[in-house]
């Protein structure tokens, strides 16, 4: 699954949309389907909300099915990046999204090919 998203508050449910979607095409159990949509949800969400792209650039959502079940999600914007940074008990709010992907996915990282590239194996 490729989907372009704006740039906009709405990228995050389609994003989740789609991915459901995505989910109940390959019967995917409800377990993986949950972390699936929350982390997809978390990056999306991020893109928005953190990425020093232009607001009228795309976000990128890719996700895909290897033969062994196993699934590979990019978040890609045209952002200039960062460097993930551990979670800061004390900042107060937020700060979860990463946590959140570092706990759930098999593995995961950021580069800079195209913008910014979040991407994660489940």
């Amino acid at each position: 699954m490729r989907l372009m998203l704006e740039r906009d508050r709405q990228a995050p449910s389609q994003a989740r949309a789609a991915v459901r979607e995505f989910c109940e095409e390959r019967k995917l159990g409800a377990s993986a389907a949950a972390t699936l949509t929350l982390l997809v949800s978390e990056l999306v969400s991020n893109a928005v909300r953190h990425s020093d792209a232009s607001p009228a650039s795309a976000i990128l959502l890719s996700v895909c099915m290897r033969e062994r079940g196993e699934l590979c999600v990019e978040v890609t914007d045209r952002g200039s990046g960062f460097t993930p940074a551990p979670l800061d008990p004390v900042a107060g709010a937020g700060g979860y999204g990463l946590y959140l992907v570092d706990t759930h996915a098999r593995r995961w990282g950021v580069d800079h090919e195209g913008g910014t590239r979040v991407w994660f194996e489940l």
